[in-house]
């Protein structure tokens, strides 16, 4: 009998055993996939952290926390002046006790004893009398009140001051009633007041130091005088002073006076007109004042009433117009105080034989 050795080889599809290429492919995609997957969660959590309000603006207690330990951090490293600054800003966003002892020893190393005895004085009044940091503030407090300095700033009584300041900060009054804590050092007080100029104090003060400062006003403001002309150069001449005004009277004087005057000039003329005619008539005329009619004597005599109204009359507005003028022109006032005092003047008609005029009397 003959045996037949028969062996089954079972080998899955080719299409079911990934090659080396491919395998390399689906793992290229799963890759892909998961890096897809990653980066929309990152995308998603980084949207939700920048919508929070937490992460937008850090919430300053826990800013003041880092700050605070970052600060310690690089003290503790011999980065004393970064860790300070750290303390100092976390101090600015939240005051705890501790913050306000560490600052109190900057400010003391850094020679700001008055500013670290009041950071010591705060933070002690933070804490619980047991607490055992009270007996390290209380000592601090201590030893650096004997150390800083006091300057008392006094006002005189009476004095009326606008304002006092001290190293550029204005002053209470109420910051004047005790001695103040003040750094060593140079310090300058300044006072105003109104109408006066501004005073200003300096004082330099060691450690252990007091002293007061009587703070008054500064002396008064002096009014500003408008800058007179200069001088006028040797040998030029004076200008002259400015005509006096004018008076209404006595420009009215001159015009009547000149009314008068023309009257005067009239009379002149209508005098001399009757003068020849007067010669003219006794030459054809006889002793008796009979003329020929036809002559020219005749023919005058018989026209001369109208220039003897007419001369009449001139003489009247010519002495009128003159001593009108003549009074109103020395009564004027000149403009100088008191000139027109005792001055008084009249007139009154005088009657002569054969005519008339005007009298004029007074103290000029």
């Amino acid at each position: 009998m003959i045996g037949v050795d028969v062996r089954i080889c079972l080998r899955p599809p080719e299409a079911m055993v990934p090659s080396a290429t491919l395998r390399r492919r689906m793992n290229t995609s799963n890759a892909l996939r998961r890096g897809f997957v990653g980066g929309v969660a990152a995308a998603l959590l980084f949207s939700a952290l920048a919508s929070s309000p937490v992460a937008a603006e850090e919430d300053p207690k826990a800013r003041a926390q880092k700050l605070f330990f970052e600060g310690l951090t690089d003290i503790q490293a011999g980065n004393k002046q970064a860790g300070c600054t750290k303390l100092r800003e976390s101090l600015s966003l939240f005051a705890t006790p501790n913050t306000l002892f560490n600052v109190a020893r900057c400010d003391e190393e850094e020679g700001r004893i008055a500013a670290a005895q009041e950071y010591w004085q705060r933070g002690l009044s933070l804490i619980d009398a047991k607490d055992p940091r009270a007996k390290v503030a209380k000592e601090r407090i201590d030893a650096l009140d004997a150390r800083v300095p006091r300057l008392r700033v006094i006002l005189p009584v009476g004095q009326a001051i606008g304002t006092l300041s001290l190293d550029g900060t204005e002053l209470a009054p109420s910051r004047l009633e005790a001695p103040l804590r003040v750094e060593p050092g140079k310090h300058v007080i300044v006072v105003r007041a109104p109408g006066r100029e501004d005073k200003r104090y300096e004082v330099d003060l060691a450690e252990k130091e007091r002293t007061e400062v009587v703070a008054g006003p500064g002396p008064e403001v002096v009014p500003v005088e408008a800058p007179k002309p200069p001088p006028l150069a040797s040998g030029s001449a004076e200008a002259p002073p400015p005509p006096a005004p004018a008076s209404g009277r006595r420009t009215a004087g001159f015009v009547v006076g000149g009314v008068g005057l023309a009257g005067i000039v009239a009379a002149g003329i209508t005098g001399g007109m009757l003068v020849a005619r007067d010669g003219q008539i006794t030459k054809d005329c006889n002793d008796d004042g009979v003329c020929r009619k036809g002559s020219e004597g005749y023919t005058l005599s018989q026209n001369s009433g109208p220039l003897l109204v007419g001369n009449t009359v001139a003489w009247g507005v010519g002495i009128a117009g003159i001593a009108a003028g003549l009074v109103l022109v020395l009564t004027a006032p000149s403009g100088k105080a008191g000139d027109a005092q005792g001055r008084e003047a009249s007139i009154a008609p005088l009657a002569v034989p054969g005519g008339g005029g005007l009298c004029i009397s007074g103290r000029f």
